[in-house]
Order: structure tokens, then C-alpha cells, then sequence
């Protein structure tokens, strides 16, 4: 039996890791937070509590995108540079999570605006 040689695995940059779980961080807690506006709306939660809700919606839609536009530069990059197309995958998982992120800040503005919500 010959033995193959064991291949190291490869070594990523500390930022790429922070990046990666930090959008999948905001990604989980929007996913937490709709759904518990979700429920608040099927149980008639109190009015302050839905527009807590919908601000943290907003401020987390906010962060998934630009931290998944951060991601998807750094993925983009090496296809660019170095024609490493492994990274393919990564950049259209950035940009899915980005537009879900855009989307439910537009729809938290949207619900905000509508309610008169906006209103210290």
C-alpha cells in the first residue's frame, strides 16, 4: 500500500476568519429577530416593543450587508488576482446574505416609516 502524504491545511488570515463568522453572527441574530417580530405581531406585543424590534432589525440588516460587502471583496480578490475560482462559492454566499441583509433593513425602514414609527 503506498501512503499518500498528508497535505496541510491552508492557513487563512485572522481577518478572513473574523469576517466570516461576524456575518454569519448578524446573519443568526436578524434570522432571531425577525422571527420574534414575527411572533410579536401574531401575539400582539406592546407597540414599544415591535419598534424595538424593527430598530434592531434595521441596525442588524445594516451590519450583515456591510460586513458581507467586506467579505465579498475579500473573496473577490483572489478570483481577480490570482484566478483562484475556489472562491466562487464564498463570494455568492456573501452576496446572498447581503441582499438578505438590505432587505430586511429596507423592509424594517419601510414598516417604520409607515407605522409613524420614527418618533423618539
Amino acid at each position: 500500500m503506498s501512503v499518500s502524504p498528508v497535505k496541510k491545511p491552508l492557513r487563512k488570515p485572522l481577518i478572513v476568519i473574523l469576517v466570516r463568522r461576524a456575518v454569519l453572527f448578524f446573519f443568526f441574530l436578524s434570522i432571531i429577530v425577525v422571527y420574534l417580530y414575527c411572533l410579536g405581531t401574531a401575539q400582539e406585543f406592546m407597540d414599544r416593543t415591535q419598534l424595538l424590534l424593527l430598530r434592531f432589525s434595521l441596525g442588524l440588516g445594516l451590519s450583515l450587508g456591510l460586513s458581507s460587502l467586506y467579505g465579498l471583496g475579500m473573496s473577490v480578490w483572489p478570483i481577480i488576482r490570482r484566478r483562484k475560482h475556489r472562491f466562487l462559492g464564498g463570494a455568492i454566499l456573501y452576496i446572498a446574505m447581503g441582499l438578505f441583509g438590505a432587505a430586511i433593513a429596507a423592509l424594517a425602514a419601510f414598516i417604520m416609516a409607515a407605522a409613524g414609527g420614527n418618533r423618539a
